[in-house]
């Protein structure tokens, strides 16, 4: 599956090392490059630094052809706001 997760905290870097185990292509999105670097490098995922509810972001993160969309930063406005986004960008 195609998955995003927007937020690279404690809860986005275990999200990732189990999704990339189970053979997942997953794309991580922070605000913080070095969050990012960090997982990208770690996991061998695809890393976007940008807000993650930012519809060009989500567009570069490929929510287009995306499966699943996990929204899990410290704000849950922005998990919703993310994730709203994402519903209408991917149709």
């Amino acid at each position: 599956m195609q998955i995003i997760i927007v937020g690279c905290g404690n809860v986005g870097t275990t999200l990732t090392e189990q999704l990339s185990k189970e053979g997942h292509n997953i794309t991580v999105v922070d605000t913080n490059a070095a969050k990012v670097e960090n997982v990208a490098n770690r996991y061998d995922v695809m890393g976007i630094v940008g807000n993650g509810a930012s519809f060009l972001i989500q567009k570069e993160a490929g929510i287009d052809a995306a499966d699943l969309m996990i929204a899990v930063t410290t704000s849950d406005e922005l998990n919703l706001l993310c994730c709203l986004i994402a519903k209408k960008a991917g149709g």
